[in-house]
């Protein structure tokens, strides 16, 4: 198999490129999402309409996301989602959290949808959450907005 290897130096900075015989092309947006600086560990602060909690939020290169909230004395919520790049700073992401009582019962399921953009160390996101009781009952909207440093 035979690849065909290209440097390009743009505004000072090269990109380098393979592509083996017969692979498939890789995209800008692709090659974006290994490189958007919203990959890697966040820890900060989600302020809601019930007060504001600790979140730690790790995007990963593939896509998928993950959250861990609370922890402080008001029950803790996990959960996975998958994030896109919409510009070389900035994102969206949508999680399906799923919050439990201090003692680990559940307590329902929150769908987080958000967007955001990352300056320097800083992300900063926001977007309505749908908020659900333990049997899948709707019980609310509400907007929220995370603020976070890298970790």
């Amino acid at each position: 198999m035979f690849a065909a290897s290209t440097a390009l130096a743009l505004g000072g900075v090269a990109m380098a490129s393979t592509t083996a015989v017969g692979a498939d092309q890789v995209t800008d947006t692709q090659m974006q999402i290994k490189t958007h600086p919203v990959i890697g560990s966040w820890s900060g602060t989600v302020q809601h309409q019930g007060g504001s909690g600790s979140i730690q939020l790790g995007f990963l290169s593939s896509g998928a996301l993950c959250l861990h909230s609370g922890g402080d004395g008001h029950g803790t919520g996990v959960g996975t989602g998958t994030w896109k790049s919409t510009g070389a700073s900035t994102f969206t992401f949508a999680v399906r959290e799923h919050l439990s009582d201090n003692d680990g019962n559940p307590t329902g399921f929150v769908d987080v949808s958000q967007s955001g953009k990352v300056v320097g160390n800083t992300l900063n996101s926001s977007g309505v959450s749908k908020i659900y009781d333990v049997n899948g009952n709707f019980i609310t909207t509400a907007n929220a907005t995370i603020t976070a440093t890298r970790v």
